[in-house]
Protein backbone atom coordinates (compact mmCIF):
# COMPACT_ATOMS: atom_id res chain seq x y z
CA UNK A 1 0.00 0.00 0.00
CA UNK A 2 3.04 2.24 -0.22
CA UNK A 3 1.71 3.76 -3.45
CA UNK A 4 -1.31 5.22 -1.60
CA UNK A 5 -1.38 8.55 0.20
CA UNK A 6 -1.24 8.49 3.99
CA UNK A 7 -4.89 9.62 4.47
CA UNK A 8 -6.07 6.99 1.98
CA UNK A 9 -4.01 4.28 3.68
CA UNK A 10 -5.34 5.22 7.12
CA UNK A 11 -8.92 5.20 5.82
CA UNK A 12 -8.53 1.74 4.28
CA UNK A 13 -6.97 0.43 7.50
CA UNK A 14 -9.99 1.80 9.39
CA UNK A 15 -12.43 0.11 6.98
CA UNK A 16 -10.54 -3.16 7.21
CA UNK A 17 -10.78 -3.17 11.01
CA UNK A 18 -14.42 -2.04 10.92
CA UNK A 19 -15.43 -4.93 8.63
CA UNK A 20 -13.73 -7.40 10.97
CA UNK A 21 -15.36 -5.84 14.03
CA UNK A 22 -18.85 -5.92 12.50
CA UNK A 23 -18.30 -9.53 11.41
CA UNK A 24 -17.36 -10.48 14.99
CA UNK A 25 -20.37 -8.63 16.43
CA UNK A 26 -22.76 -10.37 14.05
CA UNK A 27 -21.44 -13.91 14.52
CA UNK A 28 -20.58 -14.03 18.23
CA UNK A 29 -22.98 -14.31 21.16
CA UNK A 30 -23.05 -13.41 24.85
CA UNK A 31 -25.56 -15.08 27.18
CA UNK A 32 -27.48 -16.31 24.16
CA UNK A 33 -27.69 -12.88 22.52
CA UNK A 34 -25.85 -11.80 19.41
CA UNK A 35 -23.30 -9.13 20.17
CA UNK A 36 -24.71 -7.13 17.25
CA UNK A 37 -28.07 -6.87 19.06
CA UNK A 38 -26.35 -5.62 22.20
CA UNK A 39 -24.30 -3.15 20.17
CA UNK A 40 -27.45 -1.84 18.47
CA UNK A 41 -29.70 -1.46 21.50
CA UNK A 42 -27.43 -0.67 24.44
CA UNK A 43 -26.52 2.82 23.11
CA UNK A 44 -30.22 3.44 22.34
CA UNK A 45 -31.13 2.52 25.91
CA UNK A 46 -28.41 4.77 27.31
CA UNK A 47 -29.56 7.60 25.04
CA UNK A 48 -33.15 7.23 26.29
CA UNK A 49 -32.04 7.18 29.93
CA UNK A 50 -29.78 10.18 29.36
CA UNK A 51 -32.59 12.11 27.68
CA UNK A 52 -34.97 11.46 30.59
CA UNK A 53 -32.35 12.35 33.18
CA UNK A 54 -31.12 15.36 31.22
CA UNK A 55 -27.51 14.32 30.84
CA UNK A 56 -25.12 16.92 29.36
CA UNK A 57 -25.80 17.71 25.72
CA UNK A 58 -22.30 16.69 24.47
CA UNK A 59 -22.79 13.22 25.99
CA UNK A 60 -26.22 12.84 24.37
CA UNK A 61 -24.78 13.92 21.00
CA UNK A 62 -21.96 11.39 21.37
CA UNK A 63 -24.48 8.61 22.16
CA UNK A 64 -26.60 9.61 19.16
CA UNK A 65 -23.53 9.50 16.94
CA UNK A 66 -22.67 6.04 18.33
CA UNK A 67 -26.20 4.76 17.58
CA UNK A 68 -26.00 6.00 13.99
CA UNK A 69 -22.45 4.71 13.45
CA UNK A 70 -23.11 1.21 14.84
CA UNK A 71 -26.33 0.70 12.88
CA UNK A 72 -24.93 2.07 9.63
CA UNK A 73 -21.69 0.08 10.00
CA UNK A 74 -23.54 -3.19 10.67
CA UNK A 75 -25.86 -2.61 7.71
CA UNK A 76 -23.06 -1.63 5.34
CA UNK A 77 -20.76 -4.47 6.41
CA UNK A 78 -23.51 -7.07 5.99
CA UNK A 79 -24.36 -5.67 2.55
CA UNK A 80 -20.69 -5.94 1.53
CA UNK A 81 -20.34 -9.47 2.97
CA UNK A 82 -17.92 -8.00 5.54
CA UNK A 83 -15.20 -7.19 3.04
CA UNK A 84 -14.37 -4.88 0.16
CA UNK A 85 -11.81 -5.07 -2.61
CA UNK A 86 -9.74 -2.03 -3.53
CA UNK A 87 -7.83 -2.39 -6.83
CA UNK A 88 -4.19 -1.37 -7.08
CA UNK A 89 -4.13 0.77 -10.21
CA UNK A 90 -0.32 0.83 -10.29
CA UNK A 91 0.12 -2.94 -10.21
CA UNK A 92 1.43 -4.64 -13.36
CA UNK A 93 3.00 -7.93 -14.33
CA UNK A 94 6.77 -8.04 -14.74
CA UNK A 95 7.26 -9.28 -18.31
CA UNK A 96 10.98 -9.71 -17.67
CA UNK A 97 10.24 -12.45 -15.12
CA UNK A 98 7.30 -14.14 -16.84
CA UNK A 99 6.76 -17.52 -15.22
CA UNK A 100 3.65 -19.66 -14.82
CA UNK A 101 2.53 -22.56 -12.66
CA UNK A 102 2.82 -26.00 -14.17
CA UNK A 103 -0.25 -28.02 -15.10
CA UNK A 104 -1.75 -29.65 -11.99
CA UNK A 105 0.70 -27.75 -9.79
CA UNK A 106 -1.31 -26.92 -6.67
CA UNK A 107 -0.67 -23.90 -4.46
CA UNK A 108 -2.24 -22.87 -1.16
CA UNK A 109 -4.09 -19.57 -0.84
CA UNK A 110 -7.01 -18.14 1.11
CA UNK A 111 -10.21 -17.54 -0.84
CA UNK A 112 -13.17 -15.19 -0.49
CA UNK A 113 -16.41 -15.11 -2.46
CA UNK A 114 -19.17 -17.42 -3.68
CA UNK A 115 -18.25 -21.10 -3.96
CA UNK A 116 -20.43 -24.08 -4.79
CA UNK A 117 -21.03 -27.77 -5.07
CA UNK A 118 -23.75 -29.18 -7.30
CA UNK A 119 -26.46 -28.85 -4.65
CA UNK A 120 -25.66 -25.59 -2.86
CA UNK A 121 -23.44 -22.54 -2.72
CA UNK A 122 -22.14 -20.29 0.03
CA UNK A 123 -20.23 -17.04 0.42
CA UNK A 124 -16.97 -17.64 2.29
CA UNK A 125 -14.53 -15.19 3.83
CA UNK A 126 -10.78 -15.91 3.85
CA UNK A 127 -11.04 -19.69 3.98
CA UNK A 128 -8.08 -22.00 3.25
CA UNK A 129 -8.06 -22.96 -0.43
CA UNK A 130 -6.07 -24.66 -3.15
CA UNK A 131 -5.63 -23.25 -6.67
CA UNK A 132 -4.43 -25.15 -9.74
CA UNK A 133 -4.83 -25.44 -13.52
CA UNK A 134 -5.78 -28.71 -15.21
CA UNK A 135 -4.46 -29.89 -18.62
CA UNK A 136 -7.61 -28.84 -20.53
CA UNK A 137 -7.17 -25.22 -19.38
CA UNK A 138 -9.71 -25.08 -16.56
CA UNK A 139 -8.66 -23.16 -13.45
CA UNK A 140 -9.87 -24.73 -10.21
CA UNK A 141 -10.27 -23.19 -6.76
CA UNK A 142 -11.12 -25.71 -4.02
CA UNK A 143 -12.06 -24.07 -0.71
CA UNK A 144 -12.32 -25.80 2.64
CA UNK A 145 -15.70 -24.77 4.04
CA UNK A 146 -15.31 -27.00 7.11
CA UNK A 147 -12.88 -29.74 8.00
CA UNK A 148 -13.20 -32.32 5.22
CA UNK A 149 -15.91 -30.37 3.34
CA UNK A 150 -15.06 -28.41 0.19
CA UNK A 151 -16.70 -25.97 -2.20
CA UNK A 152 -15.41 -25.06 -5.67
CA UNK A 153 -15.27 -22.53 -8.48
CA UNK A 154 -14.08 -23.10 -12.04
CA UNK A 155 -13.11 -20.67 -14.78
CA UNK A 156 -11.11 -20.70 -17.99
CA UNK A 157 -9.67 -18.27 -20.51
CA UNK A 158 -13.03 -17.93 -22.28
CA UNK A 159 -15.15 -17.32 -19.18
CA UNK A 160 -12.60 -14.94 -17.59
CA UNK A 161 -13.86 -11.34 -17.56
CA UNK A 162 -11.31 -9.44 -15.45
CA UNK A 163 -8.26 -9.93 -13.25
CA UNK A 164 -7.10 -7.25 -10.81
CA UNK A 165 -4.49 -6.98 -8.10
CA UNK A 166 -5.33 -5.04 -4.97
CA UNK A 167 -6.28 -5.29 -1.32
CA UNK A 168 -9.11 -7.09 0.41
CA UNK A 169 -10.33 -5.04 3.35
CA UNK A 170 -10.81 -7.29 6.37
CA UNK A 171 -8.89 -7.70 9.60
CA UNK A 172 -6.19 -5.70 11.34
CA UNK A 173 -4.80 -4.61 7.96
CA UNK A 174 -5.84 -4.96 4.30
CA UNK A 175 -4.89 -8.27 2.70
CA UNK A 176 -3.09 -8.41 -0.66
CA UNK A 177 -5.34 -10.27 -3.10
CA UNK A 178 -6.24 -11.03 -6.71
CA UNK A 179 -9.82 -10.36 -7.82
CA UNK A 180 -10.87 -12.89 -10.48
CA UNK A 181 -14.13 -12.10 -12.30
CA UNK A 182 -15.66 -14.68 -14.63
CA UNK A 183 -18.93 -16.04 -16.01
CA UNK A 184 -19.88 -19.12 -14.00
CA UNK A 185 -22.09 -22.04 -14.89
CA UNK A 186 -21.50 -24.01 -11.75
CA UNK A 187 -23.74 -24.35 -8.72
CA UNK A 188 -27.20 -25.53 -7.68
CA UNK A 189 -29.11 -23.56 -10.32
CA UNK A 190 -27.12 -25.27 -13.09
CA UNK A 191 -27.68 -28.81 -11.84
CA UNK A 192 -30.76 -30.92 -12.49
CA UNK A 193 -31.28 -34.16 -10.60
CA UNK A 194 -27.56 -34.58 -10.04
CA UNK A 195 -26.61 -33.92 -13.68
CA UNK A 196 -23.59 -31.78 -14.46
CA UNK A 197 -24.02 -28.83 -16.87
CA UNK A 198 -22.32 -30.72 -19.71
CA UNK A 199 -25.06 -33.38 -19.45
CA UNK A 200 -27.81 -30.82 -20.10
CA UNK A 201 -28.67 -29.05 -23.37
CA UNK A 202 -27.25 -25.52 -23.61
CA UNK A 203 -30.72 -24.04 -24.18
CA UNK A 204 -32.03 -25.61 -20.96
CA UNK A 205 -29.43 -23.96 -18.72
CA UNK A 206 -29.85 -20.55 -17.08
CA UNK A 207 -27.55 -17.83 -18.45
CA UNK A 208 -24.11 -17.71 -16.82
CA UNK A 209 -23.77 -15.48 -13.78
CA UNK A 210 -20.97 -13.00 -13.22
CA UNK A 211 -18.93 -14.03 -10.18
CA UNK A 212 -15.91 -12.43 -8.50
CA UNK A 213 -13.70 -14.40 -6.14
CA UNK A 214 -10.60 -13.20 -4.29
CA UNK A 215 -7.40 -15.19 -3.91
CA UNK A 216 -5.13 -13.98 -1.12
CA UNK A 217 -1.60 -14.78 -0.03
CA UNK A 218 1.08 -12.79 1.74
CA UNK A 219 3.65 -14.42 -0.57
CA UNK A 220 4.20 -11.75 -3.24
CA UNK A 221 6.07 -14.04 -5.72
CA UNK A 222 3.33 -16.67 -5.44
CA UNK A 223 0.63 -14.07 -5.99
CA UNK A 224 2.41 -12.85 -9.12
CA UNK A 225 2.85 -16.43 -10.29
CA UNK A 226 -0.89 -17.08 -10.01
CA UNK A 227 -1.65 -13.84 -11.82
CA UNK A 228 0.80 -14.60 -14.62
CA UNK A 229 -0.62 -18.12 -15.00
CA UNK A 230 -4.15 -16.76 -15.49
CA UNK A 231 -3.02 -13.95 -17.81
CA UNK A 232 -0.80 -16.27 -19.88
CA UNK A 233 -3.68 -18.68 -20.38
CA UNK A 234 -5.99 -15.86 -21.49
CA UNK A 235 -3.38 -14.48 -23.93
CA UNK A 236 -2.82 -17.91 -25.44
CA UNK A 237 -6.57 -18.37 -25.92
CA UNK A 238 -6.79 -15.04 -27.77
CA UNK A 239 -3.88 -16.00 -30.03
CA UNK A 240 -5.54 -19.32 -30.84
CA UNK A 241 -8.78 -17.55 -31.76
CA UNK A 242 -6.94 -15.30 -34.25
CA UNK A 243 -5.33 -18.21 -36.05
Amino acid sequence: MDSLSTPRRLYLNYLSRAYAMMHALNYRTFLGLRLSSLARWLPVLLLAVGWLRMWPAPLLIALLFLVVWVNYSLWRAQRDNYNRFVPDDESHADDAKWEVLGVNEKVNVTATGLFSVSGRDKSLLLHPATYWRVPLGEHVVMVEEQSGKYLYQFFNAHSLQALQSGWLLYGSRPVEALAVTFLARWGPEYTRFGQLPEDVAESDLPPPKRVTIYLSTSDEPLRQLIRQTIVSDARQARLNMRQ
